[in-house]
């Protein structure tokens, strides 16, 4: 586990630690004097003492559903980009075999991710299959299929992802391919 991670637990739990003092402790005091507050104070130190010296036990897996929960999220947002790009028709000046190629070989990484889940790698898969027959006929009705088959995926993506909804909203707004 990152040292970071670590240390900014155990800040926490003592941070915690105090502020529950802070409200106890008070308490304590008015309702049985120094006593009740001194055994406030042995106890809060010995489980706060007790937790700083197991943080790292319980706070792992935590850290570790956060960093892949984070790595599910950007590669969620890059399949979507990937294959969005891919999916729509070239702009002036038409771009070169090497780029179409490049661009077609990053869309097909993106969607075999490993943090994708198997509805997303299904329907980038769909988008894929859609943008490649779009290519290759060169239609306005291939065209709109594919855009209508990355447009799922997008929306795929954002369902119960408000963090992946917000970075593609971002992108949307400050990309300027999406005003043709």
């Amino acid at each position: 586990m990152d040292p970071r991670h670590l240390r900014i637990g155990r800040r926490r739990i003592w941070m915690s630690s105090a502020v529950c003092f802070l409200v106890l402790g008070p308490i304590g005091w008015f309702l049985g004097g120094w006593i009740p507050f001194a055994l406030l104070a042995v106890a809060l130190t010995l489980a706060t003492a007790v937790s700083h010296w197991r943080a790292p036990r319980w706070l792992a897996p935590a850290v570790a559903k956060g960093q892949s929960e984070s790595r599910r999220d950007v590669a969620t947002f890059c399949v979507v980009i990937a294959v969005s790009g891919y999916a729509q028709p070239p702009a002036e000046p038409t771009p070169s075999a090497a780029d179409l190629s490049a661009l077609r070989l990053e869309a097909y990484r993106s969607a075999a991710h490993d943090d994708l889940s198997e509805e997303l790698r299904l329907l980038a898969a769909d988008a894929l299959s859609a943008a490649d027959r779009a290519h290759a006929e060169d239609t306005p009705a291939g065209w709109r299929a594919a855009r209508a088959s990355a447009e799922r995926l997008a929306h795929a993506a954002q369902e119960g992802n408000p963090y992946v909804r917000q970075l593609l909203i971002q992108w949307v707004e400050g990309n300027p391919a999406g005003e043709r």
